[in-house]
């Protein structure tokens, strides 16, 4: 049955869970990659991963106002012929694999670990803890796979029924977790300075991020456009109706623009002069991926239902 109304919780918990699987994902590349820098970038990406993801949960719970439709939450765990219940143990194991690698990753845990369990030696300690991020890596990704077929599961909903949603979604969640991982990196620059090979790696991924995300989102309008009549009004709200404004400004070019415009901009600065503070281009570039992958869900749930209300509500809160 099609749902006509929603609050902003759900919006929310797509931007979470995606931004906190992302994150992990970044911070996990970060340590296979060296074990021995970064660890408390690491550690505390990973960390608000899991901070990201619970809350996002919460939110969605929260919308599951009646105590009946709070049931059907728990019975999702063992109905295994929908993506709901794959959805809740993915981002149950997720959760469980993103607090243990950053518990680990503290030093004080780590180092009272190693007194009061003599298994958990430095090289098993690098063991357990790669094992660990691999896992963190292929949770993440199928979490942020899944909030796009979330959407895409539920009937009746033209813009959200392609395989390019998920797509979206996960490149999109991908984005804004490298830009959660460079704005911790700034914060903690002080006390875990980025090297410039791993600022160069973030910096090369997010390019490549936004490139592939216009692509998609290039096609997946181009699809809508060319599907029925209910789709193409979708996506002509989002392109030229009355979500246009938030859709091109927050999403394309604070969203997309911006940060691809920073990070082009990052390299050449390092490439010229690698002295060069490029902090605060990093921030600029990270701060509009944020609010743009924020924005991109609440467009594609108003612009998916199409009903007047529900775009004059989100326009209200958005702008």
């Amino acid at each position: 049955m099609l749902q006509l109304t929603w609050g902003w919780q759900p919006a929310l918990y797509l931007f979470l869970g995606g931004m906190g699987a992302g994150a992990f994902i970044m911070a996990a590349v970060l340590y296979l990659l060296d074990s021995t820098k970064h660890r408390l970038v690491v550690c505390a990406s990973m960390y608000a991963a899991f901070a990201s993801l619970a809350i996002g949960l919460l939110l969605l719970l929260a919308e599951l106002i009646s105590p009946a439709r709070g049931l059907m939450m728990w019975a999702s765990f063992s109905h295994f012929t929908s993506w709901m219940t794959y959805g809740a143990w993915g981002a149950f194991l997720a959760m469980i694999v993103f607090i243990v690698s950053a518990l680990l990753a503290t030093k004080q845990v780590g180092n009272w670990l190693n007194e009061k369990w003599k298994w958990y030696t430095p090289e098993n300690s690098l063991k357990l803890r790669r094992g660990l991020a691999w896992a963190g890596i292929v949770l993440g990704a199928f979490v942020a796979v899944y909030t796009g077929m979330l959407l895409m599961s539920a009937g009746g909903v033209p813009l959200w029924n392609t395989l390019l949603l998920p797509l979206l979604f996960t490149v999109s969640a991908f984005d804004t977790g490298v830009a959660l991982v460079e704005i911790i990196a700034v914060l903690l620059h002080k006390k875990d300075p980025l090297a410039e090979k791993a600022a160069a790696l973030m910096e090369r991924i997010v390019i490549a991020l936004v490139v592939i995300e216009l692509l998609v989102i290039a096609v997946f309008l181009g699809s809508m456009f060319a599907g029925g009549s209910a789709a193409a009004e979708s996506a002509g709200m989002l392109v030229s109706g009355g979500l246009a404004a938030p859709f091109w400004i927050m999403i394309i070019v604070l969203g997309l623009a911006l940060p691809l415009v920073m990070a082009l901009a990052c390299m050449l600065l390092k490439k010229k002069d690698a002295n060069k503070d490029a902090r605060p281009m990093m921030v600029i570039g990270a701060a509009g991926a944020l609010i743009g992958g924020c924005e991109l869900r609440f467009l594609i749930l108003a612009a998916g239902i199409h009903a007047a209300v529900v775009s004059e509500t989100i326009m209200g809160l958005l702008l």
